[in-house]
């Protein structure tokens, strides 16, 4: 384990300082899908509406965003291509002084269906040739298909089959403009598994960068864990070095699509702290690029924008606001330069503006309030949190909740030593990699970081609650008359294939005769598909506290880890507490 810190430690140095732009390219990491045109391509108001939307993103400081040009509708006959209405696109973008990253895809509009032999892959490497030659002028940036690894965008996800296409697309490109960029896998979900694939059938050489969409089955980007993703994701980048035989230069990294949805007013300032805190991860850990899903309420509520007629912003816009103002865009991006130490519980990001200019972005991990003290005293810092409320920084002192702040115009003097082994959120040797394992900090009516039930919607029936019954008179869970597939669900834990975990857990049971474990469930990189699960020994008929263990080895096609804590076909009522998930 101290070797793996280690090992983090280098690569999360080496990524942050290796952020790499081609001629012509803004360098600004603030991206989001925003204008949507292939989507509106229908509509009579498009291109006003499309002015307004871009006026919209630019007065956040969004200069970055996400498009698709269907191969369907631009080659509707083999051979004939219909450029009508990508060239007024490509034309908008320039007017409005917007960079474009487009997607490139989906199927033709003969085949209904991702490429699968050589012909169509040559077809669909013509598409991109044409796409990059025309267009290189104003787009450099483009991403070889979307989510190729769920049926919803390929039908029987095949990473040699997108590899193949990898490939060609590549060439073709890159025939078409050497200085372009190519971003390889956009994956749902971070599917480290689906990116070694890409290497593993020889796609290594073929790409740019890799991009990810770490959508998260947990509350915000702390409990996703996106620190210990993101390194991860560099790690394998690292070791798997550059383009050919250059290993200088490893690929970047960028997210392509990442957001909560949002439709309350506590929602709103959860999705906008979610935001802002997703930015500041991503540029610690090297992200070129984080491109936020989405501008608007579009479909579901993912949107940091209600409407635009009349413009109804959400929290989020305005701390999307905010970063950019702090950091700057467009353009370059102040620099990150590393972390304060700070007391447990706190993380302190300082990111370097000029010589003489730092920038502070400070918050609270859980709920609680912190102070934090600054090694001189000083009564000059400008400070403030997202949503703009001004926030005191007496004689030094600073208090530090949960909604980020930032502190601006702070000399280097004044803040002491600044240290890439400072990031809080890596893992020492043998800590619990579980939120609130001990079960005792509550959130509405259960505990903060757990969820009723499976995942995936099969809960069985059962009375899942809080309970005052701890073993040390503390808080912890309980499941009573429980049906087929009762459980308290931890959410996924980024974890390291051929890495053993270790799961251990107190039971207390009374009248309970079904099964009753803690249980580790292995899911691929989508974050949906199961792999195996490995439960521990099973508890019936005792009213004392137990300790239960299982260990497993992580799996080939593993990414995450969902804990359990399983009550099934119980008439009676379990109690589970102290629950640790460490690496051995």
């Amino acid at each position: 384990m101290a070797n793996r810190i280690a090992l983090a430690l280098v690569v999360a140095m080496i990524a942050a300082g290796s952020s790499w732009a081609r001629p012509g390219y803004d360098s600004s990491p603030f991206g989001i899908n925003g204008l949507k045109l292939m989507h509106a391509r229908n509509s009579p108001n498009i291109w006003e509406n499309g002015r307004v939307t871009a006026k919209v993103m630019k007065d956040a400081g969004i200069y970055w965003d996400r498009l698709e040009l269907w191969w369907g509708e631009l080659e509707p006959e083999k051979g004939k291509f219909d450029w009508s209405f990508s060239d007024k696109v490509a034309r908008l973008y320039r007017e409005q002084g917007m960079n474009g990253m487009v997607i490139l895809c989906y199927s033709s509009a003969w085949s209904n269906a991702p490429p699968s032999d050589d012909a169509e892959r040559a077809r669909y490497a013509n598409y991109v040739y044409e796409m990059v030659n025309r267009y290189k002028g104003t787009f450099k940036v483009w991403e070889i298909w979307n989510e190729p690894n769920i049926p919803t965008f390929w039908p029987k996800p095949n990473v040699r089959d997108y590899t193949l296409m990898l490939k060609e697309a590549y060439k073709a490109a890159k025939r078409a403009d050497p200085t372009c960029t190519i971003l390889a896998a956009s994956t749902s979900g971070p599917d480290l598994d689906f990116i070694k694939g890409i290497r593993k059938h020889g796609g290594w050489d073929y790409c740019d960068g890799i991009s990810i969409h770490p959508y998260s089955m947990a509350g915000g980007p702390i409990s996703q864990r996106l620190d210990r993703i993101l390194r991860m994701h560099q790690e394998f980048i690292a070791a798997a070095g550059g383009r050919g035989s250059c290993r200088a230069e490893p690929k970047s990294l960028w997210i392509t699509e990442m957001g909560w949805t949002s439709s309350s007013p506590a929602q709103d300032e959860a999705q906008a702290i979610s935001l802002f805190q997703s930015y500041v991860i991503s540029l610690a850990n090297g992200v070129e690029k984080l491109f936020w899903f989405c501008l608007d309420d579009w479909g579901e509520k993912w949107g940091i924008v209600r409407s635009f007629d009349p413009f109804d912003p959400k929290p989020s816009y305005a701390a999307y606001k905010v970063l950019t103002q702090h950091l700057g865009s467009p353009g370059k991006c102040a620099e990150f330069e590393g972390y304060l130490q700070m007391p447990l519980g706190v993380a302190c990001y300082v990111f370097k503006k000029s010589e003489s200019e730092r920038v502070l972005i400070l918050w609270s991990s859980d709920h609680n309030t912190r102070t934090v003290r600054f090694p001189r005293r000083t009564c000059s810092w400008q400070a403030t949190d997202i949503f703009g409320k001004p926030v005191d920084v007496q004689d030094g002192r600073v208090s530090v909740g949960p909604v980020p702040m930032i502190i601006s115009c702070v000399s280097p003097k004044e803040i002491g030593p600044v240290s890439r082994r400072f990031n809080p959120y890596l893992e020492r040797p043998g800590s619990n990699l579980l939120t609130n394992g001990a079960l005792n900090i509550m959130e509405g009516d259960g505990p903060k970081g757990w969820n009723r039930g499976r995942f995936d919607g099969t809960a069985g029936d059962g009375e899942l609650a809080a309970s005052d019954e701890g073993r040390r008179g503390s808080k912890c869970v309980s499941i009573a008359r429980s049906g087929k597939r009762a459980a308290w669900d931890a959410g996924p834990i980024p974890v390291d294939v051929g890495k053993t975990y270790r799961l251990t857990g107190w039971l207390k049971t009374e009248g309970a005769i079904g099964n009753n474990q803690i249980a580790l469930f292995f899911y691929s990189g989508n974050m949906w598909t199961y792999q195996r699960e490995v439960r521990s020994e099973n508890i019936t008929g005792t009213n004392d506290w137990t300790k239960v263990a299982v260990a497993a080895t992580v799996p080939e096609g593993t990414t995450f880890v969902r804990v359990n804590l399983i009550s099934e076909n119980n008439s009676g009522t379990t109690w589970f507490d102290d629950v640790t998930l460490v690496e051995e």
